[in-house]
């Protein structure tokens, strides 16, 4: 049953994520020509902070394989508890790289002006997907710590 619940809440978190990119791209709540006329200094910047939020995620994950040696962390992972965090993990540090290879296709090649908003859209949501996805894996991360410390 656990492992349905994760599966449930995990795609739960993407369809609600899918839905909320939807609205901010096409009711224009976030103005992508803005991003646009930021120019190269705004894809430094973009690559840096998904460069940064996959560090964390990759650390958060080696920190969960560390403590796997406790016995109450490693009952957590037996019995499908701490599944969602590596999933989550996962997708955050997928979406880190989706953002930085779009970042620099933008950066480094010259693009019709439809492929190249195109591009910023999906930049832009893959950023989004992986500050989502890293927020919910420190929750995930902070939880496991407190059980640790309750030993």
């Amino acid at each position: 049953m656990t492992r349905f619940k994760n599966w449930l809440k995990l795609f739960s978190v993407l369809i609600l994520t899918a839905v909320f990119l939807w609205v901010l791209l096409h009711y224009s709540i976030v103005d992508v020509k803005k991003i646009q006329n930021n120019g190269s200094d705004f894809q430094y910047n973009i690559i840096s902070t998904a460069s940064i939020i996959a560090g964390f995620l990759f650390t958060g994950i080696s920190i969960l394989i560390s403590a796997l040696g406790a016995e109450r962390i490693k009952r957590l992972w037996e019995h499908n508890y701490l599944d969602n965090l590596y999933r989550a993990a996962f997708i955050g540090m997928l979406s880190d790289v989706i953002t930085i290879v779009v970042a620099l296709i933008l950066l480094c090649i010259n693009l019709l002006p439809k492929q190249e908003l195109l591009l910023y859209k999906v930049e832009l949501s893959s950023l989004i997907v992986s500050i989502i996805f890293f927020a919910w894996s420190f929750y995930y991360l902070i939880n496991v710590v407190i059980r640790l410390k309750e030993k």
